[in-house]
């Protein structure tokens, strides 16, 4: 779809092809930062939650314990996080960022600030405001719709 032609498409189109070009930027940045499925979401969600519990990480993935699991020792062996047994529950595991989880969730933050700002860079401060509110109340539409 040529981005000149694109203010005639239909609003959805506009809305799947603007989105697909972004989340195929965040999956080159990802795998740029040797990332792979899941692992981008984990590795910010345990960045903001140290010591998080398995069950936790799924709960916050909206996935299951077992494909939480699977994730977690996947990330395990690329070096980026390390489980230790919790203290409180002999039973549960937390989970830590290992120094090499840090150094790619801080070039993973780096890399999402630039493709943000790359987006927005003929956008004025109140073309920015203007569109968050635009696509917040987009976004709370749909989920009015999906949950009615």
């Amino acid at each position: 779809m040529n981005p000149k032609n694109l203010e005639n498409e239909p609003l959805g189109r506009m809305f799947a092809h603007t989105a697909k070009m972004h989340r195929d930027l965040l999956r080159r940045l990802a795998h740029k930062n040797g990332l792979e499925h899941g692992q981008p979401i984990a590795l910010a969600v345990i960045s903001a939650n140290e010591g998080i519990s398995q069950r936790q990480l799924s709960e916050k993935l909206f996935i299951t314990p077992a494909s939480a699991t699977s994730l977690l020792q996947k990330m395990e062996r690329s070096g980026l996080v390390e489980r230790k047994p919790d203290p409180n529950d002999q039973r549960a595991f937390c989970i830590y960022l290992t120094q090499r989880g840090h150094l790619v969730d801080k070039q993973m933050k780096k890399g999402l600030k630039e493709i943000e700002n790359a987006c927005l860079k003929n956008f004025s401060q109140c073309d920015i405001e203007e569109f968050r509110r635009l696509l917040s109340k987009f976004h709370n539409n749909l989920y009015e719709i999906l949950n009615g």
